[in-house]
């Protein structure tokens, strides 16, 4: 493992694999240099990996410079999870600069993939899909919902929750505004938002603004640990959004049995791309289904409510678990292996 810059720890490097770092300041990894291509040319002549992977665009970059540089035909991979990577001109020119080290690119959802190539001009029988997974069994929190409620102060009643940084990605002015157009036939309904971010001020002047704010609650951000535990608070999982990848909050609201109510961004779609029924999957700034959305699960008898949770869990474990996602790549590991003959020689 490559760390560019930062603190050095890592958990990788708590858990004994070797992690190397190539010490750049936040300044000289934001502004093009040919050091890192350098340091890396080195670590790559002395290490000779049968394989790379990368993340992020500026990495891809230093990395595949390093591979021409020193002439390496070793195979390279580069993982996307958000669409509109390729959204400028200097990044799309520095793409097609580099495009032949690439041999493979990792999306994270069709919605991604599909953005990719469209933008970059990449070729798509070298992009395949591997979606992001997580542990299913960290989520399932030993604590009751009235423990829960306690634990975060949280009123008895109907929560919707959402956990996501209050970002304009994010639509949570149109979930307030569909909260609001159905708050009077939702008399216990309380929304929860979990998260911190640039427009906290805004979201909350727009509950003033709506006059609804003490069914409102803005829980501000968590740590991770305890996340598990708001979920488990929580009645109804809603995640309105404009732009994704493959959204880890969905995922742990699916591990913790919750009914998803969620708009059809990229990796969304994927998820709800199953005869299973687990929720509502609404059109991206469309406030009326939403709305619908909200008071049709609310409406539900709890029993059916809860055939919904159960039913986003039996999803995730069919195709988004971590072990799932380990397991393909390590085919596409061997995979490349074996095209480049390297397969009998690693192993």
């Amino acid at each position: 493992m490559v760390y560019f810059c930062g603190q050095k720890a890592s958990f990788l490097g708590n858990e004994g694999f070797r992690v190397f770092y190539l010490d750049l300041s936040a300044k000289s990894y934001k502004i093009f240099n040919p050091w890192p291509v350098i340091k890396l040319a080195s670590l790559l002549r002395h290490k000779k990996p049968f394989i790379v992977h990368v993340q992020r665009h500026r990495p891809l970059v230093y990395t595949a410079l390093a591979l021409r540089l020193l002439r390496l035909k070793i195979p390279l991979i580069y993982t996307i999870r958000l669409s509109r990577l390729v959204r400028t001109r200097s990044r799309r020119l520095a793409l097609r600069f580099v495009e032949k080290q690439i041999t493979r690119v990792v999306a994270v959802s069709r919605g991604v993939a599909e953005d990719f190539v469209r933008r970059s001009g990449f070729p798509r029988k070298k992009v395949i899909i591997i979606p992001n997974g997580i542990n299913p069994g960290d989520y399932d929190a030993p604590i009751s919902q009235k423990e829960a409620r306690r634990i975060f102060s949280l009123p008895e009643g109907f929560l919707f929750g959402m956990v996501a940084r209050l970002r304009k990605a994010k639509d949570h002015e149109g979930l307030l505004e569909a909260f609001s157009r159905v708050l009077p036939h939702m008399p216990k309904a309380f929304l929860v938002l979990v998260g911190d971010g640039p427009r906290e001020a805004f979201l909350r002047s727009k509950v003033l603004q709506l006059g609804f704010n003490k069914r409102v609650i803005f829980l501000g951000r968590l740590a991770p640990e305890k996340v598990p535990q708001v979920l488990k608070a929580f009645d109804v999982f809603v995640h309105p959004t404009f732009r994704e990848g493959m959204p880890a909050a969905v995922l742990e609201a699916m591990a913790a049995r919750l009914p998803i109510i969620a708009t059809d961004a990229e990796g969304i779609e994927d998820i709800f791309d199953t005869p299973r029924c687990f929720g509502r999957l609404v059109a991206r700034g469309d406030r009326e289904a939403l709305a619908k959305a909200l008071l049709e699960l609310y409406s539900l008898p709890e029993k059916e409510r809860k055939r919904l949770g159960e039913e986003a869990r039996l999803r995730l474990e069919e195709e988004f678990t971590r072990e799932n996602m380990v397991q393909r790549n390590v085919e596409l590991y061997c995979s490349l292996l074996g095209e480049n003959g390297l397969l009998a020689k690693r192993f």
